[in-house]
């Protein structure tokens, strides 16, 4: 079905960040994204704009629980052999002491960099990949699960850096001498591991980009429907909820793993040499539930997550003229 296409310009996006610099890299992505979305035909720029907004709500929304769950990631390390890392709440709570308020949304200017063109580009690319693909034919789950995959891949790839550099922000409060702005996060990697290095953990990153998106667009897409279908539901906020819900679930849990590692890539910078590497220190020292650690924190944020960014999806859409998700 041919999608409306309307008239839709380029959002500015404003937030207060932490830093001179992050609001600086934030500035710069959104100029160099700005420049990519002009050349795009207007019926998949309409589809990144609303997407790219929807990830940007929810990033904001969460960004508190995405602190913790890196803080509690990394706990284990500063931690001795066999000491218990503190739970979600006790670590929210120490960072608040700790570093005050503002520490929740560390590395929010990257964030939302990263998630308007990182989130919109691996969810509004999802509509138009299936499409594409499918052509008059059937849209099968494992088509789905393919689209979603290529759309997650392809944004991960670019944005990895904007990932890094949030991520280090986020945990450059365990460590009184770390970098506290973007600029300083980025000289640090460019004089420790070359311009390289601004894409180290790039590869788990974009396979759990294509994973996440595949798993959360591919199960909201046919949840949705299968829900539709069993309950006759009409296309409401209800079914959203319900839908989305379930997607961060199934999401959280096949994701988990590759998001430990990643964030012990980016933040461990040389001392790891791969992500085979990194995964096996985790299994070695933790065994495999180390590749669990930090799932509920993990959830209580894609979670909430991805019901805000799905119910936002698809209010915008509707308003956009687009077909639901």
């Amino acid at each position: 079905m041919a999608q409306k296409v309307v008239e839709a310009g380029i959002p500015a996006m404003t937030g207060q960040t932490t830093s001179i610099g992050t609001a600086a890299t934030a500035g710069a992505a959104a100029a160099a994204g700005a420049g990519l979305l002009t050349v795009l035909p207007k019926g998949v720029l309409t589809e990144l704009l609303t997407s790219g907004i929807s990830v940007g709500c929810a990033n904001t929304a969460t960004n508190p629980l995405d602190v913790v769950k890196v803080r509690l990631q990394l706990e284990r390390n500063r931690l001795g052999d066999g000491a218990k890392p503190p739970g979600m709440v006790r670590t929210g709570i120490n960072v608040v002491r700790n570093e005050g308020v503002t520490a929740l949304w560390s590395g929010l200017g990257p964030s939302l960099a990263r998630g308007f063109f990182f989130g919109g580009a691996r969810l509004g690319l999802y509509t138009p990949i299936k499409a594409a693909i499918a052509g008059d034919g059937k849209q099968t789950l494992e088509l789905k699960v393919l689209s979603g995959s290529l759309s997650g891949g392809l944004a991960a790839a670019v944005t990895s850096p904007i990932e890094l550099i949030k991520t280090r922000l986020q945990a450059a409060g365990r460590n009184p001498g770390a970098p506290n702005t973007s600029m300083g996060v980025i000289r640090h990697v460019v004089n420790a591991d070359g311009v390289v290095g601004l894409w180290k953990g790039a590869m788990p990153g974009l396979v759990r980009s294509a994973i996440l998106t595949a798993a959360q667009c591919a199960t909201y897409d046919e949840v949705k429907r299968a829900v539709m279908q069993q309950t006759g539901w009409k296309d409401s906020i209800e079914l959203h909820l319900v839908s989305s819900m379930i997607a961060g679930l199934v999401t959280t849990t096949i994701t988990n793993p590759l998001d430990v590692i990643k964030t012990r890539m980016f933040v461990g910078g040389a001392k790891y040499s791969g992500a085979v590497a990194c995964a096996a220190d985790v299994w070695r020292k933790e065994g495999a539930i180390g590749f669990m650690k930090g799932w509920s924190a993990s959830y209580a944020r894609l979670g909430p997550h991805t019901v805000i960014m799905f119910l936002c999806a698809e209010r915008l859409r509707r308003y956009a003229g687009l077909q639901g998700l």
